[in-house]
């Protein structure tokens, strides 16, 4: 490619439905893919592919409830569901060390592989650009809304992973929303509304090592609310950004403002915002 950046080393995969948290700590989805997850009576997570029409029972049971300590919530679990890979990554409690349980035929066959013993955190990101290469983000919860955050990169379709060094929690060191990359270089971390910094990200062009605030141009309108960026999700170099706008609290979201890219990140333009509607 004439830009000089790889997409990395796997073939394409299927969008994937993507998983993060909103301002107030909840699970939401930042792009649907068709394919959502749900829990049984018992806790069992249970995937639904391309819209229901094939459910399967992974081999995993969460706490819908808000024990921190035992990496087993769902707000602490991330989510990748796709048709060609689903990952979802759990774990980090002093029990229960980081793993990812990944199936690349729809819940057929099911692998579990380590990731780190050394992060106990209390949320997780996780997509793929494609079907080899992958990437999370651990959070770490420090209290009074600090938290630190550490990447993760695998290049075998998630068998192996390894922390990539970065300089992310020096630059920025909040409450984390979403995260996701648009190949091997580009990457983006968004984060709760806390401060004039909105909506606040930060990208990386060298795959994690180094990471910058980036500032959005958003139109007028939006001053009066806070702004509180999701996951962005990439097929190719078309990207698309949600950014949640919320009034009176975070847990008052009046609407979402999507943004656009042509060239893996690199410039965002506004292209509109979905209101929610009124309960």
């Amino acid at each position: 490619m004439g830009s000089g950046i790889s997409e990395g080393s796997g073939s394409k995969i299927k969008p994937g439905t993507v998983y993060t948290r909103n301002s107030a700590g909840e699970q939401v989805i930042a792009y649907n893919a068709g394919h959502l997850y749900t829990l049984d009576k018992d806790g069992h997570v249970m995937i639904s592919y391309n819209n229901g029409k094939t459910k399967v029972k992974a081999p995993l049971t969460l706490n819908p409830g808000y024990d921190d300590e035992s990496g087993m919530t769902v707000e602490g679990t991330g989510f990748f569901i796709s048709t060609d890979k689903t990952a979802i990554v759990y774990g980090g409690s002093r029990a229960i060390p980081v793993q990812v349980l990944i199936t690349n035929d729809q819940g057929k066959t099911w692998n579990t592989y380590p990731v780190t013993k050394e992060i106990t955190g209390t949320t997780k990101n996780i997509g793929f650009i494609n079907k080899k290469d992958g990437w999370m983000v651990l959070s770490s919860f420090k209290g009074m809304g600090s938290e630190d955050h550490y990447l993760y990169k695998t290049r075998d379709g998630g068998k192996t992973w390894s922390e990539v060094k970065g300089n992310a929690n020096e630059v920025y060191a909040r409450v984390l929303t979403g995260a996701g990359f648009a190949n091997d270089k580009i990457g983006f971390m968004g984060f709760r509304y806390e401060t004039d910094f909105q909506p606040a990200v930060c990208w990386t062009q060298d795959g994690g090592k180094s990471w910058t605030k980036l500032h959005l141009k958003l139109p007028g309108g939006f001053e009066e609310y806070s702004l509180t960026p999701l996951s962005p999700v990439f097929d190719g170099a078309r990207g698309q950004f949600p950014v949640q706008l919320s009034k009176d609290g975070a847990s008052n979201v009046v609407g979402t403002i999507y943004l656009t890219s042509s060239n893996y990140g690199k410039t965002w333009k506004y292209q509109k915002l979905v209101r929610n509607l009124n309960p």
